[in-house]
């Protein structure tokens, strides 16, 4: 039942029934809000009562029949701090005012200078208070949801991945235990995508995920932690256990079939399992490692369980990763490829720009995020950075005058960098870009003040060269920084893009990111645009560029004699590129 907002309900906690019966006389006339008060001598029954009752303000006197006045408080507090506790007491000095705030009062009346008008208003504040703070913690629960939450699969994400993941290794190492993960991977995915659309993909992606979490304990952590990827944390789980688990879980994705149409489709997995050391420094390190595991084992046939054969095995694979050859070659950049990817006017599909992309060498590397983690853990990132910009740049213009272009730099790379170095790279040794580059800045790698990008994006902007920030929505700036360095461009994240057809607090929080960019006056891209509903809706909120699998995948760089042809198909748009 819902309270009544115009009944305040009182809890006076104090030996003396007398008081309660004249607080409840004095109280009476004041019908604006009526007020309902439960009197206890005890703060053991006042607690029973709290524990299936509604209660607006605790009053506790300066006398509990089982305690102090100051424990009680403190009790309260503790127990129910939904619930603002008010102290009552004997003429308190300042000094007593202060310690019984400090044991979790709202306020601290004297009870022997009752003034109903000052008490009235006083209970008013303090509900009103509560009744914000309540609704504060579910706004603050609901955002969290969105930032830790998959929206698809109902399953943790990434970042919530990686939050269970490095409380579960704090957990490990005071233990001095390892951790048995599971790195679930659905077998050729990407075929159902393209042959009957990502509405079955979708049916085969919550299909998986709530198999997954059928097969395990309701304390094990089940998330998504990419596309088609699935990671499971078993804590407390021994290795034999964990294949039986392991097992437990490919056959039930096995046993799941969806009919599309004329369709019978049977899902397969193939799961990595892998005992961690406590020790591991970051969650792209354990992943990496379970990678690196199921890799293999997709090597040897698909729809099968395998495992490390021992931590020590798992220790070895970084040393083999990490051997002097390939460190040099990443300096050298011969065995990094450059991909493109396309940037669309979302009114009419003309590619407008391309992003340029590096990956790494086949294997483990071949993933961004352990060719980024190898690069940072040989102390090789910012020159490798540069090693790929250099490719981007040389690639973007291989393929023809005028062709639009994104490159992509660090934030410690850019402030490494000499400026002549950086104009030399992106502008070719032209004297202007002419619009055709812009260099995007991960938001979520701008860490501390970005005023100290500012120098430097200005005389990058004042060359000709347009600067975005990239992954902008789920990163760790803020509105300040945005408005420091006052990028032409802004590439919301594809986690705010994703899902959105179906999520109206998604839609509600890109219309703020848009009002943002209008304010700044910047061309907004939306990436990782993968289905028509989430297109439509992006049109119709605005959204001008689109980027994503939906308008084409990274593409190899074309060689360079067929470089200027493939130019021709690039239109240039005032807003973006030119």
């Amino acid at each position: 039942m819902t309270p009544d907002p115009q009944v305040c309900r009182l809890l006076f906690v104090h030996r003396d029934p007398a008081l309660a019966t004249r607080m409840r006389g004095m109280l009476g006339p004041l019908r604006d809000p009526r007020y309902k008060v439960a009197h206890f001598t005890h703060l053991s029954d006042a607690l029973t009562y709290l524990a299936v009752s509604d209660v607006d303000v605790v009053l506790v006197g300066p006398d509990p029949a089982d305690g102090d006045l100051r424990d009680a408080v403190r009790r309260l507090s503790a127990e129910h701090p939904e619930v603002p506790a008010m102290a009552l007491a004997v003429s308190p000095d300042r000094d007593a005012q202060e310690e019984l705030r400090r044991a979790g009062a709202r306020e601290c009346l004297p009870v022997d200078e009752f003034s109903p008008e000052i008490w009235s208003r006083t209970f008013e504040y303090c509900r009103r208070e509560a009744a914000i703070s309540r609704e504060l913690a579910s706004v603050t629960a609901r955002l969290d949801w969105l930032v830790h939450m998959d929206s698809l699969t109902g399953l943790l994400n990434r970042k919530g991945m990686e939050r269970a993941l490095l409380d579960e290794l704090e957990r490990c190492r005071a233990a001095d235990r390892d951790l048995l993960i599971l790195l679930v991977d659905l077998d050729d995915f990407s075929k159902v995508n393209a042959t009957l659309g990502h509405g079955v993909g979708d049916l085969v992606l919550t299909g998986a995920a709530r198999r997954i979490r059928e097969s395990v304990r309701d304390d094990d952590k089940v998330g998504r932690c990419g596309t088609d990827r699935f990671m499971v944390i078993l804590p407390g789980t021994d290795e034999a256990t964990g294949e039986v688990v392991a097992e437990k879980i490919r056959l039930a994705i096995s046993r799941d079939e969806i009919t599309a149409g004329e369709h019978r489709l049977q899902t397969t997995a193939s799961i990595g399992l892998t005992a961690i050391n406590a020790n591991s420094a970051s969650f792209d390190e354990v992943l990496a490692t379970a990678d690196f595991v199921l890799q293999r084992s997709k090597i040897q046939g698909k729809n099968r369980v395998a495992r490390a054969a021992s931590v020590a095995e798992v220790e070895m694979i970084r040393p083999v990763l990490a051997g002097p050859e390939m460190v040099a070659a990443l300096l050298r950049g011969n065995v990094l490829e450059v991909r493109h990817q396309p940037i669309v006017n979302m009114a009419d599909g003309r590619i407008v720009s391309r992003e340029m992309l590096t990956r790494g060498p086949d294997g483990p590397l071949r993933r961004p995020d352990n060719l980024f983690r190898f690069c940072q853990e040989n102390n090789i990132l910012p020159a490798v950075d540069l090693r790929c910009l250099k490719l981007c740049a040389a690639a973007a213009r291989a393929m023809g005058p005028g062709t639009g272009y994104h490159v992509n730099i660090m934030p410690t790379t850019l402030l490494q960098t000499s400026e002549a170095e950086l104009l030399r790279v992106l502008l070719g040794g032209d004297d202007g870009s002419d619009g055709h580059c812009c260099l995007e800045l991960s938001e979520q790698q701008l860490l501390g003040d970005p005023a100290v990008l500012v120098p430097r994006v200005r005389v990058l902007q004042e060359a000709g060269i347009k600067v975005a920030i990239d992954d902008v929505g789920f990163g760790n700036s803020c509105l300040e920084g945005l408005i420091m360095l006052h990028p032409q461009v802004m590439k919301v994240d594809k986690r705010l893009v994703r899902g959105l057809a179906g999520d109206p607090e998604m839609r509600r929080a890109l219309e703020r990111l848009l009002r943002v960019a209008d304010v700044l006056g910047a061309e907004v891209v939306a990436e990782g645009i993968e289905t028509t509903d989430d297109y439509e809706i992006l049109l119709g909120m605005g959204v001008k560029y689109g980027q994503g699998y939906l308008f084409g995948r990274p593409q190899p760089c074309p060689a360079p004699r067929a470089a200027t042809a493939a130019a021709g198909a690039v239109g240039n748009d005032a807003g973006l590129t030119a």
